[in-house]
Protein backbone atom coordinates (compact mmCIF):
# COMPACT_ATOMS: atom_id res chain seq x y z
CA UNK A 1 0.00 0.00 0.00
CA UNK A 2 3.09 2.70 0.87
CA UNK A 3 4.58 1.59 -2.06
CA UNK A 4 1.52 2.07 -4.45
CA UNK A 5 0.88 5.53 -2.74
CA UNK A 6 4.20 6.55 -2.99
CA UNK A 7 4.51 5.51 -6.92
CA UNK A 8 1.05 7.12 -7.39
CA UNK A 9 2.48 10.44 -6.11
CA UNK A 10 5.80 10.24 -8.09
CA UNK A 11 4.09 9.23 -11.45
CA UNK A 12 1.08 12.12 -10.85
CA UNK A 13 4.00 14.87 -10.10
CA UNK A 14 5.87 13.61 -13.25
CA UNK A 15 2.67 13.78 -15.33
CA UNK A 16 2.29 17.59 -13.81
CA UNK A 17 5.61 18.44 -14.74
CA UNK A 18 5.26 17.36 -18.19
CA UNK A 19 2.57 19.67 -18.99
CA UNK A 20 4.44 22.71 -17.10
CA UNK A 21 7.38 22.12 -19.97
CA UNK A 22 4.77 23.31 -22.73
CA UNK A 23 4.72 26.83 -21.11
CA UNK A 24 8.34 27.38 -22.48
CA UNK A 25 7.47 25.27 -26.03
CA UNK A 26 4.75 27.33 -26.33
CA UNK A 27 6.48 30.79 -25.58
CA UNK A 28 9.11 29.74 -28.22
CA UNK A 29 6.25 29.11 -30.41
CA UNK A 30 4.78 32.12 -30.33
CA UNK A 31 8.17 34.61 -29.93
CA UNK A 32 7.95 34.91 -26.55
CA UNK A 33 10.25 35.00 -23.43
CA UNK A 34 11.03 31.51 -22.57
CA UNK A 35 10.35 31.22 -19.18
CA UNK A 36 6.93 32.76 -17.55
CA UNK A 37 7.26 36.04 -16.53
CA UNK A 38 5.75 35.88 -13.64
CA UNK A 39 8.10 34.99 -10.68
CA UNK A 40 7.11 32.40 -8.63
CA UNK A 41 8.04 28.41 -7.80
CA UNK A 42 6.70 27.95 -11.63
CA UNK A 43 9.33 29.97 -12.71
CA UNK A 44 12.08 28.63 -10.27
CA UNK A 45 11.17 25.04 -11.54
CA UNK A 46 11.36 25.44 -14.69
CA UNK A 47 14.73 27.49 -14.54
CA UNK A 48 16.02 24.80 -12.80
CA UNK A 49 15.46 21.92 -14.93
CA UNK A 50 15.47 24.12 -17.90
CA UNK A 51 17.52 27.48 -17.31
CA UNK A 52 20.86 25.91 -18.42
CA UNK A 53 19.34 23.96 -21.62
CA UNK A 54 17.70 27.38 -23.42
CA UNK A 55 19.21 29.24 -25.61
CA UNK A 56 17.32 32.36 -26.84
CA UNK A 57 18.97 32.85 -29.57
CA UNK A 58 18.43 29.42 -30.87
CA UNK A 59 14.63 28.71 -31.08
CA UNK A 60 14.81 25.41 -32.79
CA UNK A 61 17.36 24.34 -30.58
CA UNK A 62 15.62 24.70 -27.32
CA UNK A 63 12.74 23.46 -28.72
CA UNK A 64 14.40 20.57 -29.12
CA UNK A 65 15.47 20.34 -25.88
CA UNK A 66 12.08 20.81 -24.15
CA UNK A 67 10.44 17.64 -26.54
CA UNK A 68 13.46 15.41 -25.39
CA UNK A 69 12.98 16.21 -21.52
CA UNK A 70 9.11 15.73 -21.96
CA UNK A 71 9.68 12.41 -23.86
CA UNK A 72 11.81 11.10 -20.80
CA UNK A 73 9.59 13.01 -17.98
CA UNK A 74 6.54 11.01 -19.86
CA UNK A 75 8.58 7.51 -20.07
CA UNK A 76 9.92 7.68 -16.43
CA UNK A 77 6.34 8.78 -15.03
CA UNK A 78 5.10 5.05 -16.94
CA UNK A 79 7.72 3.42 -14.91
CA UNK A 80 6.34 4.32 -11.89
CA UNK A 81 2.20 4.19 -13.85
CA UNK A 82 3.58 -0.10 -13.85
CA UNK A 83 5.03 0.19 -10.60
CA UNK A 84 1.99 1.35 -8.78
CA UNK A 85 -0.42 -0.88 -11.28
CA UNK A 86 1.36 -3.87 -9.92
CA UNK A 87 1.87 -3.42 -6.19
CA UNK A 88 -2.08 -2.38 -6.34
CA UNK A 89 -2.75 -5.28 -8.39
CA UNK A 90 -0.86 -7.17 -5.32
CA UNK A 91 -2.42 -5.35 -2.81
CA UNK A 92 -6.45 -5.92 -3.57
CA UNK A 93 -5.52 -9.64 -4.16
CA UNK A 94 -3.82 -10.37 -1.24
CA UNK A 95 -6.43 -8.38 1.01
CA UNK A 96 -9.46 -10.59 -1.15
CA UNK A 97 -7.28 -13.54 -0.43
CA UNK A 98 -7.06 -12.27 3.16
CA UNK A 99 -10.59 -11.58 3.75
CA UNK A 100 -11.55 -14.99 1.76
CA UNK A 101 -9.63 -16.89 4.80
CA UNK A 102 -10.81 -14.99 7.40
CA UNK A 103 -14.26 -15.43 6.25
CA UNK A 104 -14.26 -19.40 5.93
CA UNK A 105 -12.14 -19.78 8.95
CA UNK A 106 -14.55 -18.04 11.21
CA UNK A 107 -17.60 -20.08 9.57
CA UNK A 108 -15.97 -23.41 10.34
CA UNK A 109 -16.20 -22.10 13.80
CA UNK A 110 -19.33 -21.18 14.11
CA UNK A 111 -22.25 -23.06 15.51
CA UNK A 112 -24.30 -25.46 14.31
CA UNK A 113 -27.35 -23.28 14.77
CA UNK A 114 -25.37 -21.30 12.07
CA UNK A 115 -25.80 -23.42 9.24
CA UNK A 116 -29.27 -25.01 9.69
CA UNK A 117 -30.87 -21.46 9.23
CA UNK A 118 -28.50 -20.61 6.22
CA UNK A 119 -28.78 -21.98 3.08
CA UNK A 120 -25.53 -23.72 1.52
CA UNK A 121 -25.78 -21.42 -1.49
CA UNK A 122 -26.01 -18.12 0.57
CA UNK A 123 -22.84 -19.54 2.80
CA UNK A 124 -21.14 -19.94 -0.71
CA UNK A 125 -21.77 -17.19 -2.17
CA UNK A 126 -20.90 -14.87 1.03
CA UNK A 127 -17.21 -16.68 0.70
CA UNK A 128 -16.95 -16.74 -2.81
CA UNK A 129 -18.55 -14.17 -4.92
CA UNK A 130 -19.22 -11.67 -1.88
CA UNK A 131 -15.49 -11.50 -0.79
CA UNK A 132 -14.90 -11.19 -4.62
CA UNK A 133 -17.23 -7.90 -4.86
CA UNK A 134 -15.16 -6.45 -2.05
CA UNK A 135 -12.29 -6.49 -4.43
CA UNK A 136 -13.91 -3.29 -6.34
CA UNK A 137 -14.11 -2.00 -2.87
CA UNK A 138 -10.18 -1.91 -2.65
CA UNK A 139 -9.69 -0.95 -6.27
CA UNK A 140 -11.45 1.60 -5.50
CA UNK A 141 -11.03 3.03 -2.46
CA UNK A 142 -7.18 2.39 -2.44
CA UNK A 143 -5.64 2.27 -5.56
CA UNK A 144 -7.95 4.21 -7.84
CA UNK A 145 -8.64 7.03 -4.92
CA UNK A 146 -5.02 7.30 -4.39
CA UNK A 147 -4.07 7.57 -8.35
CA UNK A 148 -6.94 9.73 -8.80
CA UNK A 149 -6.39 11.95 -5.71
CA UNK A 150 -2.73 12.58 -6.20
CA UNK A 151 -3.64 13.33 -9.52
CA UNK A 152 -5.77 16.07 -9.00
CA UNK A 153 -3.64 17.47 -6.20
CA UNK A 154 -0.43 17.71 -8.50
CA UNK A 155 -2.62 19.61 -10.94
CA UNK A 156 -4.72 21.79 -9.24
CA UNK A 157 -1.49 22.95 -7.41
CA UNK A 158 -0.21 23.87 -10.85
CA UNK A 159 -3.43 25.51 -11.89
CA UNK A 160 -2.97 27.73 -8.79
CA UNK A 161 0.47 28.94 -9.71
CA UNK A 162 -1.19 30.01 -12.87
CA UNK A 163 -4.77 31.29 -12.19
CA UNK A 164 -6.27 30.99 -8.93
CA UNK A 165 -9.66 32.67 -10.03
CA UNK A 166 -9.85 30.18 -12.86
CA UNK A 167 -8.66 27.65 -10.28
CA UNK A 168 -11.43 27.85 -8.10
CA UNK A 169 -14.16 27.99 -10.81
CA UNK A 170 -12.55 24.89 -12.15
CA UNK A 171 -13.31 23.13 -8.63
CA UNK A 172 -16.72 24.52 -7.96
CA UNK A 173 -17.84 20.99 -9.84
CA UNK A 174 -17.00 18.95 -7.09
CA UNK A 175 -19.03 20.07 -4.20
CA UNK A 176 -21.91 20.36 -6.53
CA UNK A 177 -21.15 16.88 -7.75
CA UNK A 178 -21.28 15.90 -3.84
CA UNK A 179 -24.71 17.20 -2.97
CA UNK A 180 -26.28 15.60 -6.27
CA UNK A 181 -25.11 12.28 -5.74
CA UNK A 182 -25.69 11.72 -2.06
CA UNK A 183 -29.59 10.30 -2.54
CA UNK A 184 -28.37 8.37 -5.32
CA UNK A 185 -25.65 6.52 -3.51
CA UNK A 186 -28.29 5.65 -0.54
CA UNK A 187 -30.28 3.87 -3.42
CA UNK A 188 -27.51 2.51 -4.64
CA UNK A 189 -26.10 0.55 -1.39
CA UNK A 190 -29.58 -0.94 -0.63
CA UNK A 191 -30.47 -2.43 -4.21
CA UNK A 192 -27.11 -3.82 -4.40
CA UNK A 193 -27.59 -5.25 -0.76
CA UNK A 194 -30.81 -6.99 -1.74
CA UNK A 195 -28.91 -7.47 -4.76
CA UNK A 196 -26.23 -10.31 -3.33
CA UNK A 197 -29.36 -11.44 -1.20
CA UNK A 198 -30.36 -12.79 -4.58
CA UNK A 199 -27.70 -14.42 -6.13
CA UNK A 200 -27.41 -16.31 -2.88
CA UNK A 201 -30.94 -17.61 -3.86
CA UNK A 202 -29.69 -18.18 -7.06
CA UNK A 203 -26.60 -20.26 -6.23
CA UNK A 204 -28.52 -21.98 -3.44
CA UNK A 205 -31.31 -23.07 -6.12
CA UNK A 206 -28.45 -24.06 -8.22
CA UNK A 207 -26.78 -26.07 -5.60
CA UNK A 208 -29.63 -28.10 -4.50
CA UNK A 209 -30.38 -28.80 -8.17
CA UNK A 210 -26.91 -30.34 -8.76
CA UNK A 211 -26.40 -32.44 -5.15
CA UNK A 212 -30.27 -33.67 -5.96
CA UNK A 213 -29.63 -34.55 -9.66
CA UNK A 214 -30.84 -38.19 -8.75
CA UNK A 215 -33.66 -37.33 -7.22
CA UNK A 216 -34.94 -35.07 -10.15
CA UNK A 217 -34.26 -37.08 -12.63
CA UNK A 218 -35.96 -40.23 -10.94
CA UNK A 219 -39.16 -37.51 -10.35
CA UNK A 220 -38.70 -36.27 -14.05
CA UNK A 221 -38.83 -32.84 -12.07
CA UNK A 222 -36.43 -31.10 -14.93
CA UNK A 223 -39.21 -28.31 -15.81
CA UNK A 224 -39.85 -27.98 -12.31
CA UNK A 225 -36.74 -27.33 -11.07
CA UNK A 226 -35.52 -25.04 -14.50
CA UNK A 227 -38.59 -22.95 -13.42
CA UNK A 228 -37.30 -22.02 -10.13
CA UNK A 229 -33.13 -21.74 -11.73
CA UNK A 230 -35.06 -19.54 -14.43
CA UNK A 231 -37.38 -17.38 -11.86
CA UNK A 232 -33.92 -16.98 -9.53
CA UNK A 233 -31.88 -15.65 -12.48
CA UNK A 234 -34.48 -13.48 -13.99
CA UNK A 235 -34.85 -11.87 -10.25
CA UNK A 236 -31.53 -11.34 -10.29
CA UNK A 237 -30.94 -10.40 -13.77
CA UNK A 238 -33.72 -7.51 -13.20
CA UNK A 239 -32.13 -6.28 -10.41
CA UNK A 240 -28.66 -5.98 -11.90
CA UNK A 241 -30.40 -4.14 -14.65
CA UNK A 242 -32.55 -1.80 -12.31
CA UNK A 243 -29.14 -1.07 -10.21
CA UNK A 244 -26.98 -0.14 -13.71
CA UNK A 245 -30.37 2.10 -14.76
CA UNK A 246 -29.58 3.79 -11.72
CA UNK A 247 -25.64 4.30 -11.36
CA UNK A 248 -24.97 5.35 -15.02
CA UNK A 249 -27.02 8.35 -13.97
CA UNK A 250 -23.62 9.55 -12.29
CA UNK A 251 -21.78 10.04 -15.16
CA UNK A 252 -24.30 12.62 -17.66
CA UNK A 253 -24.67 14.36 -14.69
CA UNK A 254 -20.91 14.30 -14.53
CA UNK A 255 -20.19 14.88 -18.09
CA UNK A 256 -22.63 18.02 -18.08
CA UNK A 257 -21.68 19.79 -15.68
CA UNK A 258 -17.98 19.30 -16.50
CA UNK A 259 -18.65 20.45 -19.92
CA UNK A 260 -20.36 23.92 -18.47
CA UNK A 261 -17.80 24.44 -16.08
CA UNK A 262 -14.67 24.21 -19.39
CA UNK A 263 -16.70 26.51 -21.70
CA UNK A 264 -17.17 29.11 -17.98
CA UNK A 265 -12.86 28.93 -18.19
CA UNK A 266 -12.88 29.53 -21.84
CA UNK A 267 -14.80 32.56 -21.28
CA UNK A 268 -13.10 33.84 -18.63
CA UNK A 269 -9.71 32.87 -19.22
CA UNK A 270 -10.07 34.35 -22.65
CA UNK A 271 -10.87 37.95 -20.92
CA UNK A 272 -7.72 37.17 -18.62
CA UNK A 273 -5.60 37.05 -21.50
CA UNK A 274 -7.07 39.31 -24.24
CA UNK A 275 -8.33 41.96 -21.96
CA UNK A 276 -6.29 42.29 -19.04
CA UNK A 277 -3.59 41.02 -19.97
CA UNK A 278 -2.57 38.90 -16.50
CA UNK A 279 -2.49 35.61 -18.31
CA UNK A 280 -0.03 34.69 -20.50
CA UNK A 281 -1.56 32.76 -23.90
CA UNK A 282 1.01 29.87 -22.94
CA UNK A 283 0.07 29.74 -19.62
CA UNK A 284 -4.11 29.87 -20.57
CA UNK A 285 -3.27 27.38 -23.02
CA UNK A 286 -1.52 24.72 -20.21
CA UNK A 287 -4.02 25.39 -17.86
CA UNK A 288 -6.98 24.05 -19.80
CA UNK A 289 -4.97 21.34 -21.09
CA UNK A 290 -4.59 20.35 -17.27
CA UNK A 291 -7.96 20.95 -17.02
CA UNK A 292 -9.00 18.80 -19.57
CA UNK A 293 -6.22 16.27 -17.82
CA UNK A 294 -8.50 16.83 -14.80
CA UNK A 295 -11.48 16.20 -15.56
CA UNK A 296 -10.85 11.94 -15.69
CA UNK A 297 -9.47 11.33 -12.49
CA UNK A 298 -11.96 14.27 -11.05
CA UNK A 299 -14.69 12.14 -12.59
CA UNK A 300 -12.95 9.03 -11.52
CA UNK A 301 -13.13 10.46 -8.00
CA UNK A 302 -17.37 11.49 -8.41
CA UNK A 303 -17.89 8.38 -9.70
CA UNK A 304 -15.99 5.88 -6.57
CA UNK A 305 -19.02 6.45 -4.43
CA UNK A 306 -21.72 4.66 -6.45
CA UNK A 307 -19.20 1.99 -7.89
CA UNK A 308 -18.26 1.14 -4.48
CA UNK A 309 -21.94 0.85 -3.17
CA UNK A 310 -21.91 -2.69 -4.68
CA UNK A 311 -18.46 -3.86 -2.88
CA UNK A 312 -19.98 -1.62 0.62
CA UNK A 313 -23.22 -4.24 0.58
CA UNK A 314 -21.19 -7.58 -0.25
CA UNK A 315 -18.68 -6.04 2.96
CA UNK A 316 -22.15 -5.71 4.70
CA UNK A 317 -22.71 -9.38 3.87
CA UNK A 318 -19.14 -10.46 5.31
CA UNK A 319 -19.23 -8.47 8.56
CA UNK A 320 -22.65 -10.62 8.91
CA UNK A 321 -20.62 -13.83 8.92
CA UNK A 322 -17.80 -12.21 10.73
CA UNK A 323 -19.74 -10.73 13.52
CA UNK A 324 -21.73 -13.99 14.29
CA UNK A 325 -19.99 -15.45 17.46
CA UNK A 326 -18.02 -18.49 17.13
CA UNK A 327 -18.28 -21.76 19.32
CA UNK A 328 -15.50 -20.37 21.12
CA UNK A 329 -16.66 -17.10 21.68
CA UNK A 330 -19.63 -18.62 23.57
CA UNK A 331 -18.08 -21.42 25.01
CA UNK A 332 -18.04 -20.94 29.08
CA UNK A 333 -16.58 -24.07 29.22
CA UNK A 334 -12.88 -24.20 31.29
CA UNK A 335 -12.23 -27.56 32.41
CA UNK A 336 -10.18 -29.80 29.58
CA UNK A 337 -10.90 -33.64 30.25
CA UNK A 338 -8.93 -36.60 29.09
CA UNK A 339 -11.13 -39.73 29.50
CA UNK A 340 -14.71 -40.77 30.11
CA UNK A 341 -15.01 -42.76 33.87
CA UNK A 342 -18.54 -43.35 34.95
CA UNK A 343 -21.99 -41.91 33.78
CA UNK A 344 -23.38 -39.51 31.12
CA UNK A 345 -26.69 -38.19 32.63
CA UNK A 346 -29.52 -35.84 31.43
CA UNK A 347 -31.25 -34.15 34.23
CA UNK A 348 -34.60 -32.51 33.04
CA UNK A 349 -33.06 -31.49 29.73
CA UNK A 350 -35.49 -29.52 27.49
CA UNK A 351 -34.31 -27.98 24.28
CA UNK A 352 -36.51 -25.44 21.82
CA UNK A 353 -35.42 -24.00 18.10
CA UNK A 354 -36.10 -20.47 18.42
CA UNK A 355 -39.53 -20.93 20.98
CA UNK A 356 -40.47 -23.70 19.21
CA UNK A 357 -40.04 -27.24 21.85
CA UNK A 358 -38.53 -30.37 20.90
CA UNK A 359 -37.86 -31.75 23.74
CA UNK A 360 -39.39 -31.52 27.47
CA UNK A 361 -37.78 -32.57 30.79
CA UNK A 362 -35.74 -35.95 29.56
CA UNK A 363 -34.02 -37.49 31.97
CA UNK A 364 -31.66 -40.88 31.90
CA UNK A 365 -28.33 -41.78 33.06
CA UNK A 366 -26.08 -44.10 31.12
CA UNK A 367 -23.18 -45.73 32.89
CA UNK A 368 -19.51 -46.49 30.87
CA UNK A 369 -20.36 -49.37 28.62
CA UNK A 370 -24.20 -49.47 28.38
CA UNK A 371 -26.27 -49.06 24.61
CA UNK A 372 -28.77 -46.65 25.27
CA UNK A 373 -31.26 -46.65 21.98
CA UNK A 374 -33.59 -44.05 21.57
CA UNK A 375 -36.99 -44.80 19.29
CA UNK A 376 -40.03 -43.09 17.78
CA UNK A 377 -41.85 -41.43 14.84
CA UNK A 378 -39.92 -38.97 12.48
CA UNK A 379 -40.22 -35.58 14.20
CA UNK A 380 -40.02 -36.97 17.96
CA UNK A 381 -36.36 -35.21 19.13
CA UNK A 382 -34.37 -38.16 18.61
CA UNK A 383 -31.95 -36.52 16.69
CA UNK A 384 -31.66 -33.45 18.71
CA UNK A 385 -31.39 -35.23 21.72
CA UNK A 386 -28.09 -36.99 20.27
CA UNK A 387 -26.78 -33.44 19.37
CA UNK A 388 -26.77 -32.42 22.71
CA UNK A 389 -23.96 -34.50 23.83
CA UNK A 390 -21.19 -33.10 21.90
CA UNK A 391 -22.79 -29.92 22.40
CA UNK A 392 -24.08 -28.98 19.01
CA UNK A 393 -26.61 -27.12 20.86
CA UNK A 394 -27.20 -26.21 24.20
CA UNK A 395 -30.18 -27.23 26.38
CA UNK A 396 -32.65 -24.99 26.93
CA UNK A 397 -33.19 -25.80 30.55
CA UNK A 398 -31.76 -28.61 32.68
CA UNK A 399 -28.59 -30.05 32.38
CA UNK A 400 -26.27 -33.07 31.19
CA UNK A 401 -23.36 -34.11 32.92
CA UNK A 402 -20.41 -36.42 32.41
CA UNK A 403 -18.79 -37.98 35.42
CA UNK A 404 -20.41 -35.11 37.12
CA UNK A 405 -19.29 -32.26 35.23
CA UNK A 406 -22.46 -30.22 33.55
CA UNK A 407 -20.92 -30.34 30.25
CA UNK A 408 -21.09 -26.33 29.79
CA UNK A 409 -18.37 -26.42 31.97
CA UNK A 410 -16.29 -28.62 29.95
CA UNK A 411 -13.79 -27.34 26.81
CA UNK A 412 -15.63 -28.02 23.35
CA UNK A 413 -12.23 -29.74 22.24
CA UNK A 414 -11.97 -31.80 24.70
CA UNK A 415 -15.51 -33.10 25.19
CA UNK A 416 -15.71 -33.42 21.24
CA UNK A 417 -12.43 -35.48 21.53
CA UNK A 418 -14.65 -38.06 23.47
CA UNK A 419 -17.09 -38.52 21.07
CA UNK A 420 -17.40 -40.67 17.67
CA UNK A 421 -20.01 -40.08 15.31
CA UNK A 422 -21.34 -42.60 12.52
CA UNK A 423 -24.43 -41.06 10.60
CA UNK A 424 -27.06 -42.20 8.75
CA UNK A 425 -26.04 -39.67 5.94
CA UNK A 426 -22.53 -40.64 5.80
CA UNK A 427 -20.30 -37.80 4.57
CA UNK A 428 -17.68 -38.98 2.40
CA UNK A 429 -14.95 -36.14 0.94
CA UNK A 430 -13.76 -36.35 -2.43
CA UNK A 431 -9.81 -37.37 -1.09
CA UNK A 432 -8.06 -40.49 -0.85
CA UNK A 433 -9.59 -43.58 0.74
CA UNK A 434 -7.27 -43.46 3.35
CA UNK A 435 -7.55 -39.35 4.17
CA UNK A 436 -11.34 -39.89 4.58
CA UNK A 437 -11.04 -42.83 7.12
CA UNK A 438 -7.71 -40.96 8.83
CA UNK A 439 -9.96 -37.58 8.83
CA UNK A 440 -8.87 -34.42 10.07
CA UNK A 441 -5.71 -36.61 11.35
CA UNK A 442 -4.18 -38.45 8.45
CA UNK A 443 -0.62 -37.83 10.03
CA UNK A 444 -1.23 -38.65 13.16
CA UNK A 445 -2.13 -42.65 12.02
CA UNK A 446 0.08 -44.55 10.11
CA UNK A 447 -0.76 -47.26 7.05
CA UNK A 448 -1.26 -49.96 9.42
CA UNK A 449 -3.46 -48.61 11.97
CA UNK A 450 -5.47 -47.03 9.00
CA UNK A 451 -5.65 -50.71 7.59
CA UNK A 452 -6.63 -52.24 10.84
CA UNK A 453 -9.37 -49.87 11.47
CA UNK A 454 -10.66 -50.72 7.66
CA UNK A 455 -10.44 -54.34 8.11
CA UNK A 456 -12.42 -54.31 11.63
CA UNK A 457 -15.05 -52.65 9.95
CA UNK A 458 -15.36 -54.99 6.84
CA UNK A 459 -13.86 -52.61 4.78
CA UNK A 460 -10.63 -53.50 3.75
CA UNK A 461 -11.55 -56.08 1.39
CA UNK A 462 -13.37 -53.90 -1.20
CA UNK A 463 -10.36 -50.81 -0.80
CA UNK A 464 -7.92 -53.54 -2.09
CA UNK A 465 -9.91 -53.94 -4.85
CA UNK A 466 -9.88 -49.99 -5.66
CA UNK A 467 -7.28 -49.30 -8.78
CA UNK A 468 -5.03 -47.34 -6.41
CA UNK A 469 -6.31 -49.11 -3.40
CA UNK A 470 -5.64 -46.47 -0.08
CA UNK A 471 -4.63 -44.26 -2.33
CA UNK A 472 -7.89 -44.09 -4.45
CA UNK A 473 -9.71 -40.82 -4.65
CA UNK A 474 -13.01 -41.53 -3.73
CA UNK A 475 -14.96 -38.82 -5.88
CA UNK A 476 -17.29 -36.09 -4.66
CA UNK A 477 -19.42 -37.76 -1.94
CA UNK A 478 -17.77 -41.08 -2.39
CA UNK A 479 -19.92 -41.37 -5.60
CA UNK A 480 -17.39 -44.14 -6.71
CA UNK A 481 -18.95 -46.21 -3.84
CA UNK A 482 -22.28 -48.29 -2.93
CA UNK A 483 -24.17 -47.24 0.30
CA UNK A 484 -22.89 -50.12 2.66
CA UNK A 485 -18.67 -49.30 1.56
CA UNK A 486 -19.64 -45.75 2.35
CA UNK A 487 -21.15 -46.81 5.81
CA UNK A 488 -18.21 -49.17 6.27
CA UNK A 489 -15.48 -46.38 5.90
CA UNK A 490 -17.54 -44.38 8.31
CA UNK A 491 -17.31 -46.85 10.94
CA UNK A 492 -13.33 -47.63 10.08
CA UNK A 493 -13.34 -43.50 10.42
CA UNK A 494 -14.65 -43.75 14.45
CA UNK A 495 -12.75 -47.02 14.97
CA UNK A 496 -9.54 -45.48 14.08
CA UNK A 497 -10.53 -42.39 16.46
CA UNK A 498 -11.51 -45.16 19.24
CA UNK A 499 -14.31 -42.81 21.17
CA UNK A 500 -14.76 -43.83 24.56
CA UNK A 501 -18.62 -42.58 23.65
CA UNK A 502 -20.02 -43.49 19.97
CA UNK A 503 -23.37 -41.79 18.73
CA UNK A 504 -24.86 -44.29 16.59
CA UNK A 505 -27.50 -43.19 13.41
CA UNK A 506 -28.48 -46.67 12.41
CA UNK A 507 -28.58 -46.96 8.94
CA UNK A 508 -28.47 -50.18 7.89
CA UNK A 509 -32.04 -50.48 6.45
CA UNK A 510 -31.57 -48.78 3.25
CA UNK A 511 -29.24 -51.57 2.38
CA UNK A 512 -29.24 -54.81 0.79
CA UNK A 513 -28.87 -58.08 3.11
CA UNK A 514 -25.02 -58.91 2.59
CA UNK A 515 -24.62 -55.29 3.14
CA UNK A 516 -26.17 -54.99 6.16
CA UNK A 517 -24.82 -58.18 7.44
CA UNK A 518 -21.14 -56.46 6.97
CA UNK A 519 -22.28 -53.05 8.13
CA UNK A 520 -23.68 -54.82 10.97
CA UNK A 521 -20.35 -57.30 11.68
CA UNK A 522 -18.70 -53.86 11.99
CA UNK A 523 -21.13 -51.91 13.70
CA UNK A 524 -21.10 -54.76 16.56
CA UNK A 525 -17.14 -54.47 16.85
CA UNK A 526 -17.44 -50.58 16.89
CA UNK A 527 -19.85 -51.12 20.02
CA UNK A 528 -17.91 -52.96 21.77
CA UNK A 529 -16.75 -51.26 25.05
CA UNK A 530 -17.81 -48.22 24.65
CA UNK A 531 -20.94 -46.35 25.90
CA UNK A 532 -23.44 -45.91 22.70
CA UNK A 533 -25.99 -43.69 22.02
CA UNK A 534 -28.15 -45.28 19.37
CA UNK A 535 -31.23 -43.69 17.35
CA UNK A 536 -32.48 -46.79 16.03
CA UNK A 537 -34.70 -47.50 12.83
CA UNK A 538 -35.20 -50.95 13.08
CA UNK A 539 -36.06 -52.07 16.29
CA UNK A 540 -34.63 -55.90 15.75
CA UNK A 541 -30.91 -54.55 15.56
CA UNK A 542 -31.34 -53.21 19.70
CA UNK A 543 -33.18 -56.38 20.95
CA UNK A 544 -29.73 -55.77 23.01
CA UNK A 545 -29.70 -52.36 24.13
CA UNK A 546 -29.33 -51.54 28.05
CA UNK A 547 -31.78 -49.37 27.75
CA UNK A 548 -34.62 -48.27 25.03
CA UNK A 549 -36.05 -45.43 25.41
CA UNK A 550 -39.86 -44.23 23.42
CA UNK A 551 -39.62 -40.87 22.73
CA UNK A 552 -43.23 -38.66 21.23
CA UNK A 553 -42.74 -35.03 20.67
CA UNK A 554 -40.02 -34.56 22.52
CA UNK A 555 -41.33 -36.78 25.83
CA UNK A 556 -39.59 -39.97 27.33
CA UNK A 557 -43.06 -41.98 26.88
CA UNK A 558 -41.55 -45.38 27.44
CA UNK A 559 -38.07 -46.70 28.76
CA UNK A 560 -36.95 -50.04 29.72
CA UNK A 561 -35.59 -53.59 27.87
CA UNK A 562 -36.68 -54.64 24.23
CA UNK A 563 -38.59 -57.62 26.05
CA UNK A 564 -40.65 -55.06 29.40
CA UNK A 565 -41.29 -52.52 26.68
CA UNK A 566 -42.96 -56.12 24.46
CA UNK A 567 -44.38 -56.78 27.27
CA UNK A 568 -46.23 -53.24 28.43
CA UNK A 569 -47.64 -53.47 24.86
CA UNK A 570 -47.68 -49.99 24.73
CA UNK A 571 -46.19 -47.20 22.40
CA UNK A 572 -42.44 -50.21 22.04
CA UNK A 573 -45.06 -52.70 21.08
CA UNK A 574 -47.25 -50.77 18.80
CA UNK A 575 -44.07 -49.83 16.56
CA UNK A 576 -42.44 -52.95 16.73
CA UNK A 577 -45.74 -54.50 15.22
CA UNK A 578 -45.97 -51.62 12.69
CA UNK A 579 -42.57 -53.40 11.36
CA UNK A 580 -43.18 -56.43 11.90
CA UNK A 581 -46.55 -56.41 9.75
CA UNK A 582 -44.22 -54.05 7.14
CA UNK A 583 -41.88 -56.92 6.68
CA UNK A 584 -44.81 -59.90 6.14
CA UNK A 585 -44.95 -60.37 2.42
CA UNK A 586 -48.13 -59.78 0.70
CA UNK A 587 -49.97 -63.30 -0.10
CA UNK A 588 -51.57 -62.06 -2.81
CA UNK A 589 -47.78 -61.51 -4.35
CA UNK A 590 -46.83 -65.41 -3.45
CA UNK A 591 -47.45 -67.54 -6.88
CA UNK A 592 -49.62 -70.08 -5.77
CA UNK A 593 -51.24 -68.62 -2.64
Amino acid sequence: MAGNIASSAINNALDGFSFVLLIPFLNALFGQSLLPQQKGWLTTLLDATLGRLLDPADKMGSLRTVILIILATVALKNIFVWTAGTLGAQLQEYVTRDLRDAVYQHLMRLPIGYFTRTKVGQIISRILSDTDQTKLLITAVVTDAVNAGTAVLVQVVVLLRISWRLTLLALVVAPILTLVLQPLLRRLRKGYRELRNDLGEMTSVLQESVSGVRLVKSYGAEQYEERRFLEASGTYSGGMVRMARVALIGQPITETLGAVIVVLLLWFGAREVLLNGSLQASEFLVFIAIVMKLLQPMKKLSQLPAVAQNAFASAERLFDVLDSPTEAATDRGTRAIASFGDAMAFEDVSFAYENEPVLEHVSFRATKGDVLAFVGASGAGKSTLVDLIPRFYEPTSGRITLDGIDLREITLPSLRALTGIVSQETVIFNDTVRNNIAYGSAARFSDAQVETAARAANAHAFIAELPQGYATPLGERGARLSGGQRQRIAIARALLLDPPILILDEATSALDTESERLVQEAIDRLLEGRTVFVIAHRLSTIAHATEILVLDRGRVVERGTHESLLAKRGAYHRLNDMQFRAREPDASSVPGA
